[in-house]
């Protein structure tokens, strides 16, 4: 127990600060990236932990990883809040708040310094590179590998003391325990690549450890030991073999190792590390999505000049700052597969992989204040003061940058904000927009996205269209980027979500019902209900309505099923498709509602009732800021068809009188609409309803001033 009391109540305030830290996460909402792919949607995790389950996450391959560790946890967490998000992030801070405690004692236990400790472990966990680590559920990966990988180092640290405090000895008992200690970081090298392959580094860390601060070899005797200490950890470097290799193999289809050219990768790598580093100094534009850097001569020379230059400036002072040739090769060595060997996705950088090779450029950066508070008194204080300051800013970044993650709105808008060059920001942001009701903003980032070659931004920004009564628009759109683009919009080659490409072929399916291709559609309609699973009622109505209207049931019975099943609604024919229109005009999907109102006012001219409820929903529509082309026609059509309405009754109801004095006010007409209401008022009283009369009575007083009625 020797070593763990290296923990102190120091480590423990630092795990308890930066818990404070990140407590905020814990009212968070899920995340619109990967949340929903890796646990919110995931059937393996949404089963909770059962037997099936636990069996699910050893023998499941889930986007490319296996990680049975990582599914298991999730799956603790949706026994605890049945799926809510803050037990999952709970978990998440936990874990990082224990893993800084674990990094307080490690320090503490290489440098013998509390002080030096302290600073090392608040600094690397308050850096608000660590938020997209901790905030975001899906890179539980990050923090549950990485207490790992740092109880392997405080393992390894232990064994090579015992061997220290053991080698006079000699005796059997004695040398019992380094072995056993080594073989337990070796264990913690396994579980922690069951959550997370990055763990395939820790050899060379330990190597790095041997020179300091183990001092088993010097930095001028590493060339001539380095094989020594190779063999001596084979069985570290065989795992991080299986590691590399099975997580090679798993994502030998993603665009990570794929679709980039080897030389292209080597050529970036000094523009990657050259990026790592200003994000690092200078904190901004933290959202994730940082897609691929491009190929620039003067950050590719700047890199390659900063890289050479602090190796040399570190192995020069190697003898009396032995922790900064340490600091920048552990930095320099455990971010080298991230430094442009492995993207993610469409990512060639990203903040998480900082996540452990900031470890030793934050000791770096410590060790110099230290060293300034060594000289005296009043240098010992202004010290403190000036790394005070910088955990202080370093912590307010970390909650700022945590208030983006809050809900997926936010995200969304930040994402637009950091990378507005981006096609996927673009259509992130535009998401957002359209969620908070923000309809021209979302038309200028899907607008930008569109400009941009994003298939993603074309599908929604064509959606938008349609919705606002432009369907040429969109279809000239997708013309023209369908000849321009290298793959149709369709087959989205580079895409891994099936809701993306349900989205594209909702809006050719619209484009072709605009052009009068009903067979089109309904094929293009059959294939979005084919590509989402969880397909929502409206959009099986839209493939169902194209059917019928078609005349071919038979292709949209599977689909009628799915209605039947989700709604309990059995649709036979064309008229029955009316409650999913009309619940699509009050959720804000006006345009396609208002083509069915249209089409089914003039399929059923005597349906006084649907007639009456259709002029009523476009004459006392609110106004939701949509540039709707058709905007100007509601009031026209809600007149026409409630007079029809009063046509098909020789005695129209109260309700109707109430809609014909609506419609007349939406299309200017006051006088006209005094007059119905007055006719609905009486017939209310009439009835002997004087709250419905008093009612009425308001909305007079509204018309006469020139005003409409609004539900």
């Amino acid at each position: 127990m020797r070593g763990f009391r290296q923990f102190s109540w120091w480590g423990w305030g630092a795990a308890a600060l930066a818990f404070l830290v990140f407590m905020p996460s814990l009212w968070h909402d899920w995340c619109s990236v990967d949340d929903a792919y890796f646990v919110r949607e995931n059937p393996l995790v949404q089963g909770g932990l059962t037997w099936a389950g636990i069996k699910g996450a050893w023998t499941t391959v889930q986007a490319s990883y296996w990680a049975p560790l990582l599914w298991l946890s999730f799956m603790v967490d949706q026994e605890i809040s049945g799926g809510a998000p803050w037990s999952f992030h709970l978990t998440n801070v936990t874990l990082f708040a224990l893993s800084v405690g674990l990094l307080f004692a490690l320090v503490r236990r290489w440098t013998g310094r509390a002080g030096v400790a302290f600073a090392t472990a608040l600094l690397w966990a308050l850096h608000p590179a660590r938020v997209e680590s901790v905030a975001w559920i899906t890179e539980r990966k990050d923090v549950l590998s990485g207490l790992f990988f740092l109880l392997g180092l405080w393992f390894y640290t232990a064994g090579r003391e015992a061997e220290k405090r053991h080698d006079s000895k000699r005796s059997v008992a004695c040398c019992r325990a380094p072995g056993a200690l080594i073989f337990f970081s070796w264990l913690c090298m396994l579980l922690g690549g069951m959550a997370k392959p990055a763990v395939m580094v820790l050899p060379a860390a330990l190597t790095l450890l041997d020179v300091w601060p183990l001092e088993r070899t010097t930095w001028s005797r590493l060339a001539r030991d380095v094989w020594k200490l190779t063999v001596e950890k084979w069985a570290f470097w065989l795992l991080a073999i299986g590691w590399a290799g099975l997580a090679g193999l798993l994502q030998s289809g993603e665009q990570a190792l794929a679709a980039v050219p080897w030389n292209h990768r080597l050529a970036m790598i000094p523009a990657h590390y050259l990026f790592y580093l200003q994000k690092i100094v200078w904190p901004t534009a933290l959202a994730p999505l940082q897609a691929d850097l491009p190929l620039v001569g003067w950050q590719v020379a700047a890199g390659l000049a900063l890289l050479g230059g602090a190796t040399i400036l570190a192995w020069r002072f190697r003898g009396r700052a032995p922790w900064a040739l340490w600091g920048w090769l552990w930095f320099a060595g455990l971010l080298l597969p991230y430094g442009g060997l492995v993207w993610a996705g469409a990512e060639s950088v990203a903040l998480r992989w900082l996540y452990l090779p900031q470890i030793g450029l934050t000791l770096c950066a410590v060790f110099p204040f230290a060293r300034i508070g060594a000289g005296s008194a009043t240098k010992t204080v202004w010290s403190r003061i000036g790394l005070a300051l910088l955990l202080l800013f370093m912590g307010g970044a970390a909650l700022r940058t945590q208030s983006h993650w809050r809900n997926p709105d936010a995200f969304g808008l930040w994402i637009l904000d950091c990378h507005p060059q981006q096609g996927g920001a673009c259509a992130m942001g535009g998401d957002s927009h359209m969620a908070l009701g923000q309809w021209n903003q979302a038309l200028e980032a899907y607008d930008r996205g569109v400009a941009l070659g994003s298939k993603a931004c074309l599908s929604r920004w064509g959606m938008l269209q349609i919705n606002l009564g432009h369907p040429e628009r969109a279809a000239e759109a997708w013309d023209r980027f369908e000849e321009t683009w290298n793959q149709p919009v369709l087959s989205f080659p580079d895409w891994e979500r099936a809701e993306e490409r349900e989205l594209a072929w909702r809006v050719r399916g619209q484009i072709l019902l605009a052009r009068g291709d009903v067979a089109g559609a309904c094929a293009a309609l059959g294939e979005a209900v084919r590509w989402e699973t969880d397909a929502g009622a409206f959009g099986l109505a839209e493939h169902l309505r194209a059917c019928l209207q078609a005349g071919r049931p038979e292709a949209g019975a599977e689909t009628a099923e799915r209605l039947a099943r989700a709604t309990g609604i059995r649709v036979r024919e064309w008229r029955e498709l009316f409650p999913f229109y009309a619940q699509a005009w009050k959720n804000g999907a006006r345009g396609y509602a208002y083509a069915f109102f249209a089409d089914y006012a003039d399929r059923y001219p005597d349906d006084a009732v649907n007639l009456n409820y259709m002029a009523r929903l476009l004459a006392t529509a609110i106004p939701d800021g949509l540039d709707h082309a058709r905007r100007n026609e509601w009031p026209a059509a809600a007149l026409r068809w409630v007079e029809r309405a009063m046509q098909v009754d020789s005695r129209p109801p109260l309700g109707v009188w109430e809609t014909l004095a609506a419609a007349r006010a939406a299309a200017g007409d006051s006088t006209g609409a005094v007059q119905a209401a007055e006719k609905a008022r009486e017939m209310a009283r009439e009835e002997g309803d004087e709250e419905l009369a008093a009612e009425i009575g308001q909305r007079i007083a509204t018309y006469r001033m020139g005003l409409t009625w609004q539900e």
